[in-house]
């Protein structure tokens, strides 16, 4: 695009030489965005990068589809998109739309060795099963309890998709027992039975299947965040999955070699784990590639750095529009936003000068523990740092839907 506006801009430039015309300097023309339903709406030069949200929604609802100039969008329809502004006026409407209201079931359930925290929620003819998977430290918990994963959720239930939530041996008995210095799941040996994360897997599934809450034909897949997206590709790999997605994983080039199952990679653009990070990033893209080459079907995608806009912590219930302003304005006087609203840096900055001195931060310290967390979420996510992002829902569903087709 920068080239091709280069272009543009030497040939306006001979065909004014040529004609000796004295208009004014096409880079000084700008270009209106009009968000309705949502925020972004501003004035804009043409090349410039455009974010655009959707307005929050309540528990029972989801976000929908964008409406207007959408082929301007970069995803297509996902709450949160990005464009580069082109030299003409943009329109979008938001839609927002009725999502069915429920509370996945707690259960445990004996797994190879113990008994296993499960959670577990099928919808009426529900189309296939989604594994949801913790990263390293995690537990099935994250799934439950964290705001941009309850969005996921939501939108897969939605959709159509019963999920099951458990979680890796070493969580259930809160003990590095290989010794790696994490609490995650194992990724090897890679066999159903000697490995106890993956035989975990089977007999819960068969559990419910026993219960009669679904049935061995229903197609499965499975989605996993960091070293649960690791395990994601290898689940999906070993018990052939219809799909298989790893959000802020690479996944491993062994696997990308031999795997038939079709994979897709969301990346956070600026992850700084240390584990991932831009070199993770890069195996991403090559893993998907060899997956590709193999004439299987592969996506990539990554989540880019966006501003924060005053509204974005009203997506918590539990804050308020007014509140949530107030939080934007104290992030920015304190100097941790740039004069484009992008935040300068990580989260942890923040939350590291917030425990030095909270009362400097009288808005963010009246937050509940809950609250505070959900911001430091909010801020993970526009940063892209390693965290699991709802910007990318539709596309993943997409993807268990219809893989590369």
């Amino acid at each position: 695009m920068r080239f091709t506006l280069l272009l543009a801009a030497v040939h306006l430039t001979t065909l004014t030489s040529c004609t000796k015309k004295t208009s004014g300097n096409p880079q000084n023309a700008t270009y209106t965005v009009t968000i309705n339903n949502g925020y972004g709406s501003g004035v804009y030069k043409a090349g410039d990068t455009v974010h655009v949200f959707s307005k929050e929604w309540g528990a029972n609802q989801t976000f929908d589809a964008w409406r207007g100039d959408v082929n301007s969008l970069h995803f297509g329809n996902e709450w949160h998109e990005w464009f580069i502004m082109p030299e003409r006026n943009i329109i979008l409407n938001a839609v927002i739309k009725q999502a069915a209201f429920f509370s996945p079931f707690n259960t445990t359930i004996r797994g190879k060795n113990n008994m296993k925290q499960v959670y577990y929620y099928f919808p009426v003819d529900h189309k296939g099963i989604v594994y949801l998977l913790h990263g390293s430290g995690g537990s099935a918990g994250n799934w439950i309890n964290f705001y941009e994963y309850q969005n996921f959720i939501k939108d897969l239930v939605t959709d159509g998709f019963g999920v099951v939530i458990t979680e890796a041996e070493e969580r259930t008995l809160n003990t590095d027992t290989n010794g790696d210095g994490s609490i995650r799941w194992s990724l090897s040996p890679a066999d159903t039975i000697n490995n106890v994360d993956y035989a975990n897997i089977r007999i819960i599934t068969d559990s419910l299947i026993n219960r009669g809450l679904t049935t061995k034909a229903t197609p499965r897949y499975s989605v996993g965040m960091s070293n649960g997206g690791a395990f994601s590709a290898a689940l999906s790999m070993i018990y052939k999955f219809k799909a298989g997605v790893s959000y802020c994983a690479q996944s491993g080039d062994v696997i990308a070699q031999f795997t038939s199952t079709p994979f897709q990679y969301c990346m956070a653009r600026n992850d700084n784990n240390d584990n991932v990070g831009q070199a993770g990033n890069t195996a991403a893209i090559n893993n998907s590639g060899t997956i590709q080459a193999r004439s299987i079907c592969s996506k990539i995608f990554f989540n880019e750095r966006a501003p924060l806009y005053p509204e974005r912590f009203a997506r918590n219930p539990g804050i308020s529009i007014t509140l949530s302003t107030k939080l934007f304005d104290e992030i920015k006087s304190k100097g941790y936003l740039d004069d484009k609203n992008y935040f300068k840096d990580f989260s942890s900055f923040l939350n590291a000068d917030f425990i030095t001195n909270p009362a400097v931060f009288p808005v963010l310290n009246s937050l509940s523990v809950a609250q505070k967390i959900f911001v430091s979420e909010q801020l993970n996510c526009t940063v892209t740092d390693h965290h699991f992002f709802s910007d990318l829902n539709k596309t993943t569903i997409k993807f268990l839907n219809s893989q590369c087709r």
